[in-house]
């Protein structure tokens, strides 16, 4: 049994889990330290002199897991963010939506009668017409007009590319490829997802977010938080959202935004009873949601007289807890280190 290769094995997969979804220039610590200095050089160091987000302050004790308490949750974070929310069009629908917008997109195809092309198209639709209508017609018409857009957008591509190859290896490959999204449910994966509705001729933005989210109000605030960044980063074209990193400096925003805990505590979530069995969301990751909110901490204690770690032990779940402090203690090091070469002791 070669042991170095099994753990080797193990370790690839635990980075899998833990680590950052993306690859992020420099390193996660670099990378993390770059991305703050560029959100405080863009947006100022007000958002690191407010106190951090703490789930037992933010999250109302009332709390019913009812669509309409969701709602209230994601006007709030709007709020702490100081997002407007006029034009945001918040649903729990998510599933329903893509759905319905990936089969409009496949009756679309249907009706063109491009038969060579319907030949090779595994798209699926899961909805009738009339469901799709029926769905537009609850409120979601331009959420299904821009994503069913996509979808039939997509589709053509990915069914010309296979119909135009020749060779036979290539041609195997986009299938194969192509086979992964055909049966796939549309939007799988995925607990949210922002939308510029302007791209189809619509007004303002939407925030859907998966059905189950509003039974926990910790991953509402994440996932809003997260989404919100997109609002601001690419609502309003401050980033291009093709660089690889894009995502990850969205989580990286709703950390600097102080909702570091809600974004390191749900970057993993455990399957109750499947002690194996773990479900990663978010892009940073575990390890890199926990050494941004460490990070964060210690920006805010250079820039402001109080302890590192302000009552957050309690909020922490113990994994995060356990990262952030390791992060932390070798960010002080390395501080008295330099204040030490520099002749200036650290405060």
């Amino acid at each position: 049994m070669n042991l170095i290769g099994a753990w080797r094995r193990r370790q690839r997969h635990r980075e899998q889990l833990y680590g950052p979804k993306v690859l992020l220039p420099g390193g996660p610590e670099q990378w993390i330290e770059d991305s703050l200095d560029w959100l405080i050089d863009r947006f100022g160091a007000a958002p690191l002199r407010r106190p951090p987000v703490l789930p037992s302050g933010f999250v109302p004790a009332g709390y019913d897991g009812s669509e309409r308490a969701a709602r209230e949750l994601c006007l709030k974070v709007c709020a702490w963010m100081e997002v407007p929310d006029d034009r945001i069009r918040f649903s729990f629908r998510m599933e329903e939506v893509r759905a319905a917008a990936r089969s409009a997109a496949v009756h679309r195809l249907n009706a063109e009668q491009s038969h060579d092309l319907l030949a090779i198209s595994g798209l699926r639709a899961t909805m009738t017409p009339a469901d799709v209508g029926a769905l537009a017609a609850a409120g979601h018409a331009a959420e299904i007009a821009v994503l069913a857009e996509r979808e039939h957008a997509a589709e053509l591509k990915r069914s010309t590319a296979i119909l135009q190859e020749t060779d036979p290896v290539h041609r195997a490959e986009f299938c194969a490829h192509a086979e992964a999204t055909w049966s796939a449910p549309a939007g799988s994966g995925s607990r949210a997802a922002w939308l510029d509705l302007r791209t189809g001729g619509h007004q303002g933005t939407a925030v859907m977010l998966s059905a189950s989210t509003p039974a926990d109000p910790a991953a509402v605030v994440a996932a809003v938080a997260h989404e919100l960044g997109h609002e601001v980063l690419w609502g309003y074209h401050l980033i291009d959202r093709t660089r690889p990193d894009a995502e990850a400096l969205t989580d990286l925003f709703a950390v600097f935004h102080g909702f570091g805990i809600f974004l390191a505590n749900q970057a993993v979530e455990r399957v109750p009873g499947r002690r194996s069995e773990l479900q990663t969301l978010g892009y940073l990751g575990e390890r890199g949601a926990s050494d941004a909110l460490a990070a964060y901490c210690f920006r805010r204690h250079l820039l402001w007289p109080e302890t590192m770690l302000p009552v957050m032990p309690t909020e922490l779940d113990r994994a995060v807890r356990i990262r952030t402090f390791a992060r932390l203690a070798s960010l002080v090091k390395d501080a008295e280190i330099a204040s030490i070469q520099e002749g200036a002791p650290l405060t």
